[in-house]
């Protein structure tokens, strides 16, 4: 089997999984997060058209597994893909954004041998990696979002990580993901990028998975995928110089290399800038008074107060967390607050003090 062969069956896989971990955010009507159109004026799927824009991508996916038919499999997907992401932009994840613009690579550069498909993929990764790490150059990232991932191993907890002298070591994560984007560029340091990114996924898998925090599964598919891509993607380039003269590799420089420069400006988005637990991600608190009846919602409290989560209640409901933009909070939590009775809506980027968690059944009396 060819390297690339197997590439597309990983994206694809790994695509097919985390819709079905995601089921809510595509088929059916079942959801209680709405969906907020990427435009304001635009006209939502009826529950039926949504069902078959979902269809129809699962089948171009599918049909991407085939040797001769995958560059229609692949055009059916980006359409159906498209119409869905018009109707909700909560289903432009980063993950996705990423798998399918990999298909397209490989789609487009299906005649250009194995070295050009995987240059394009390479380069794609390139960008992901400097940019998740240039976004967790902050302070939030270094004092509330990592002590939270050691958490997950019991070592540390967020109070004394405050007072802690060793605070230095957070910035390894942030600077290791840039050094290893570069690594992956150099012929030389490639095979040391292949092990360094193991290790990255393994750790975030042992940090956030069902061993640790137990949290957000969909992110542990997207973290298997990225560690049997770096494996196949280095098996195929090696000592190979990356292509990025042709027009594909081009248009991965600018959408996944340089566009996400300007999310430092807010002009480019956090998801397709690759802003992954950086502690920079906006969030909405909804702070109620009294529950009206409704299902269960994740309830989250302070000494001196309560409120719900708008990100965890998301994820509770789709499985996979909310298009981070503000725009997009505020729309979900107006729409949310009629459900309950919402005194305030409080916006956010990370918790600054200790709290704790409890599911609440609305239904309780």
């Amino acid at each position: 089997m060819k390297a690339t062969q197997a590439i597309r069956y990983v994206l694809v896989a790994s695509f097919l999984v985390t819709i079905l971990i995601a089921n809510k955010l595509w088929f059916g009507d079942s959801r209680i997060i709405p969906t907020i159109g990427m435009w304001q004026d635009a006209t939502q799927l009826s529950t039926l058209m949504q069902n078959i824009c979902s269809t129809s991508l699962v089948l171009g996916l599918l049909l991407s597994l085939s040797n001769k038919l995958y560059r229609y499999g692949t055009i059916l997907s980006v359409l159906a893909f498209s119409v869905l992401v018009i109707d909700d932009i909560n289903r432009l994840q980063t993950y996705y954004y990423q798998y399918l613009a990999m298909l397209v690579c490989l789609s487009v550069l299906r005649k250009e041998g194995e070295i050009n498909q995987a240059s394009a993929l390479y380069l794609i990764m390139v960008g992901i990696y400097f940019h998740s790490g240039l976004t967790k150059l902050n302070t939030n990232f270094i004092h509330y979002v990592f002590p939270n991932m050691l958490y997950a191993f019991h070592y540390v907890s967020l109070e004394s990580w405050q007072n802690s002298s060793w605070q230095f070591i957070a910035y390894s994560i942030p600077l290791g993901e840039m050094i290893l984007a570069i690594l992956i560029l150099l012929p030389k340091t490639r095979k040391i990028s292949l092990y360094a990114a193991l290790v990255l996924h393994l750790g975030i898998l042992f940090s956030i998975g069902p061993w640790g925090l137990d949290w957000n599964p969909i992110v542990w598919i997207w973290n298997l995928s990225m560690m049997a891509l770096n494996w196949r993607l280095y098996n195929t380039l090696q000592d190979h110089n990356i292509i990025y003269k042709n027009i594909v590799s081009l248009t991965v420089i600018l959408l996944f290399i340089l566009m996400p420069f300007f999310n430092r400006l807010g002009l480019w988005d956090n998801a397709l800038s690759f802003s992954l637990y950086s502690g920079t991600s906006p969030n909405r608190q909804l702070h109620v008074s009294q529950f009206k009846p409704a299902q269960e919602i994740p309830l989250f409290y302070t000494e001196q107060d309560s409120f719900i989560d708008l990100n965890a209640w998301v994820l509770q409901d789709l499985n996979t967390a909310i298009y981070p933009e503000d725009w997009v909070f505020d729309k979900v939590a107006e729409q949310m607050c009629e459900q309950v009775s919402c005194d305030t809506i409080i916006p956010f980027r990370v918790y600054k003090q200790s709290i704790s968690y409890v599911n609440y059944d609305l239904n309780r009396k």
